[in-house]
């Protein structure tokens, strides 16, 4: 299955992408049009100061070319002498320096080729040479303007750390009311009632949260009335069922016949069939969680399915003893349904109760060595009425509503159900139950 990525996190990397290409863009722009401009005219105006005043002190007389070097240091941050050897290599990463250079060799010609270095102490040194000397100008890295890659770094860092606050801030103003309503609707599913959305905001979010509420009140009076409607026709039912079956009571104490002995087996298997039917409608209703030993649970019911089918249960728990906050009543009727079924279906053979405990929350399985379950059915036969044997009837084969209400019940309470294969042979029937606080539903293993 292809991993799917959320709302938030998408909405986020395409207003961001387009918002950095933006900047990118607009960055690019300034640079070229603005900042490199700029640059070279700042470096220009400094190889015109250079070469004027290398002019100025080969003019000079040598008396008063001392006081020229002073007033230059003062003024310009210039430090003008005679040049000896060359100092290191060139410098060619700098973009502002290259410009200077570029800049120095107009203005000299291409017979006078200047050398731009920088020495260990992290002053740059420019060799000038005029009139046959090489006079060399020392100056320090802050009478530079500010590097135009220097520049374009800070904007756009500046530009990604807005870029990236926008993009959440956006993603999180479109997805909060979808994760709201998402919530919302896992309570409607569990059986629960939300509380109303609020219908503000963006007009499209507004009419979204309307049209939830209206759904959500239309459902819950339709659950109601479903409720109501099933309690009557339970009561309705039960009570000509209760007179027939005392009626047919009656006639069996005065006469033996089959055919009443057929009649009371039918009674008996409508009114099962009422109370299955009412059981499914009440596995709709979340039940509250309470803390509960599971071991203690698991066993007392392991020790009804014993007295039933002698010999063929067994339960197998991980260690430590087992101690959770679940729904009982929930837990309860769905094992005792699958257990129920396997006994019913798997025919003679060892059945078994596992119960493990795992980082995600509790696995509770009931295995059989039956013939299993075909793999296009495992989904099927949690649907209401199914029977994997169509010929089978309701005395033999049940009402085929056990693993419906086992799987109503599990997914109002937030639990998982699934149906694997044994490679012993038979089926395995795994109740997933996430711990308190986490939404990690724990994988179904089979060992």
């Amino acid at each position: 299955m292809k991993p799917r990525h959320s709302l938030f996190r998408r909405t986020a990397l395409i207003v961001a992408a387009g918002l950095l290409v933006f900047q990118l863009a607009s960055g690019a722009a300034i640079f070229f049009n603005l900042m490199q401009p700029l640059a070279q005219r700042s470096a220009d105006d400094l190889a015109a100061l250079l070469v004027l005043s290398a002019r100025t002190w080969v003019e000079l007389p040598p008396a008063t070319r001392a006081d020229f070097q002073a007033e230059l240091r003062l003024s310009h941050g210039l430090e003008l002498r005679q040049a000896g050897a060359p100092l290191g290599d060139e410098i060619s990463h700098h973009p502002y320096l290259n410009f200077l250079r570029t800049a120095l060799t107009v203005r000299l010609g291409p017979g006078s080729p200047p050398r731009v270095t920088e020495t260990a102490d992290g002053r740059f040194h420019a060799d000038i040479p005029m009139a046959r000397r090489v006079l060399r100008f020392s100056f320090a890295k802050d009478l530079l303007t500010p590097r135009p890659s220097h520049a374009l770094a800070w904007s756009i860092a500046a530009g990604l750390l807005v870029t990236l606050i926008t993009a959440w801030l956006l993603a999180r103003r479109i997805t909060a009311p979808v994760a709201r309503l998402a919530a919302a609707a896992r309570q409607i599913g569990s059986g629960e009632h939300p509380p109303q959305l609020p219908e503000s905001g963006e007009q499209e979010l507004a009419d979204l949260a309307r049209v939830f509420n209206q759904t959500a009140a239309q459902l819950a009076a339709r659950r109601e009335n479903q409720s109501t409607l099933l309690a009557g026709v339970s009561h309705d039912l039960r009570s000509p069922l209760g007179r027939l079956k005392m009626a047919l009571g009656m006639l069996a104490e005065e006469r033996d016949s089959p055919l009443l002995a057929r009649m009371e087996r039918d009674v008996a298997e409508m009114e099962s069939l009422i109370g299955a039917q009412l059981e499914l409608a009440r596995a709709q209703e979340c039940e509250a969680a309470e803390d509960s030993d599971i071991d203690a649970l698991l066993g007392e019911l392991l020790e009804a399915a014993e007295a039933r089918s002698p010999g063929q249960t067994h339960l197998r728990a991980d260690a430590p003893p087992c101690r959770a906050r679940i729904a009982p009543l929930a837990l309860r009727r769905i094992v005792t349904n699958l257990l129920e079924n396997a006994l019913r279906y798997a025919g003679p053979g060892r059945l078994q109760l596992v119960r493990r405990r795992g980082a995600g929350g509790l696995l509770i399985g009931v295995r059989d060595a039956g013939p299993g379950i075909p793999v296009e059915l495992r989904e099927a036969v949690f649907r209401p009425f199914f029977r994997l044997d169509p010929s089978r009837n309701r005395a033999t084969g049940g009402s085929g509503l056990g693993l419906a209400i086992a799987r109503q019940l599990a997914e109002t309470q937030g639990w998982k159900i699934a149906i694997k294969p044994r490679l012993s042979g038979g089926a395995s029937v795994w109740l997933a139950i996430p711990l308190l606080g986490s939404d990690q539903v724990p994988p179904v293993l089979l060992r």
